[in-house]
């Protein structure tokens, strides 16, 4: 009987390690990590603060990070890419908080753009 209660707790203790290295396990090691730099503009090339910038998964929407920008039109994306297979583009949603009259935009960039550069500029239209 004390082996059968043994067997019990090993697997117990082994599906707990299991379930935490799944959920935390190393994922700063797979995959690669990129820094983006975003200035979203007007076209008198004024930068628009209070714009929140969100990056999503192109396909599913899953939302990886989100910034508004400062007083310069400035906002700083970080991100973790894990897989070309997985994520091959991620999809920049661009959408003013206080400033109504610009309009929302979207826009997809795919990973070779993202690891070649690391700023880009947006333009948003006045409504």
């Amino acid at each position: 009987m004390k082996w059968i209660h043994k067997l019990l707790k090993y697997f117990s203790f082994s599906a707990v390690l299991f379930t935490f290295e799944a959920c935390y396990g190393t994922m700063e090691d797979y995959g690669y990590g990129y820094d983006v730099a975003i200035q979203v503009i007007d076209n008198e090339g004024n930068g628009i603060p209070n714009v929140e910038v969100t990056a999503c998964h192109a396909k599913w929407g899953d939302k990886f990070f989100a910034d508004t920008t400062g007083p310069s039109g400035m906002a700083f994306i970080k991100g973790h890419l894990v897989s070309d297979n997985e994520i091959d583009h991620l999809k920049f949603k661009f959408k003013p908080l206080e400033n109504a009259e610009f309009q929302a935009k979207d826009t997809v960039i795919g990973n070779e753009r993202l690891m070649s550069s690391s700023t880009f500029t947006v333009i948003l239209d006045h409504k």
